[in-house]
């Protein structure tokens, strides 16, 4: 993969904001009283953070994306039909449970319904792939492509499930399922264009594409 150099300490500090924010959700709903205005506010300050801190990364891939624009939105499409399948797969095969966003929520906080989309859609997929892309980092693997790869999917996904504390074997089997699939993908699609824009932008569009259908 395509290397920057991010420092030992902000590696640390952006994996400990993405994977322990979120477990903030259970205090902070006790204020808010619903998980989907709690998780805006969770996956937003996630985004944000993440962004701030690591700007000059973020801002190279962006940088590559504009510089490799045809291939880049080759792999966005590629990921955009994987991802909706994938999609498919979680609700109907794995359903490992976990956020849904409240359509009675979303109805009756219309001034909100932006915050809500963005956070949703944008905000998660933005720091699912930059907290990838800061994960991988630091790991060389001395293994082919396509094991590198797999390796990095297994593990970040691996986190990923961890993170959210499932309650059962089988429900963490689920979701590590979900998020081995979706790690590797982003591996694929990183590998690939050497940037993270690809994925962020078609994951940020079928989340969008579920809060629509809800809304529907």
């Amino acid at each position: 993969m395509n290397k920057t150099t991010i420092p030992f300490p902000k590696i640390l500090i952006s994996l400990v904001i993405y994977f322990v924010l979120p477990l903030s959700a259970v205090w902070l709903n006790r204020f808010v009283d619903s998980l989907t205005i709690t998780y805006t506010l969770i996956y937003s300050a996630t985004a944000l953070i993440l962004v701030i801190i690591n700007w000059n990364v973020f801002s190279l891939h962006l940088q590559r994306f504009s510089q490799n624009i045809k291939d880049c939105l080759l792999f966005t499409l590629i990921c955009l039909i994987a991802i909706i399948v994938l999609q498919l797969g979680y609700h109907y095969i794995l359903k490992p449970g976990g956020m849904i966003v409240e359509r009675e929520i979303l109805l009756h906080y219309t001034f909100f319904i932006p915050a809500m989309v963005l956070a949703y859609s944008l905000c998660y997929a933005v720091s699912f792939t930059l907290a990838f892309k800061i994960f991988v980092d630091r790991i060389h693997l001395q293994v082919n492509e396509s094991m590198t790869i797999l390796i990095s999917g297994f593990l970040f996904g691996f986190l990923c499930t961890v993170g959210l504390l499932p309650s059962t074997f089988d429900q963490f089997l689920r979701l590590f399922g979900y998020f081995f699939l979706t790690s590797t993908l982003a591996s694929y699609a990183y590998n690939q264009t050497h940037s993270i824009i690809p994925m962020t932008l078609a994951y940020s569009l079928v989340l969008l594409g579920n809060i629509l259908l809800i809304l529907i």
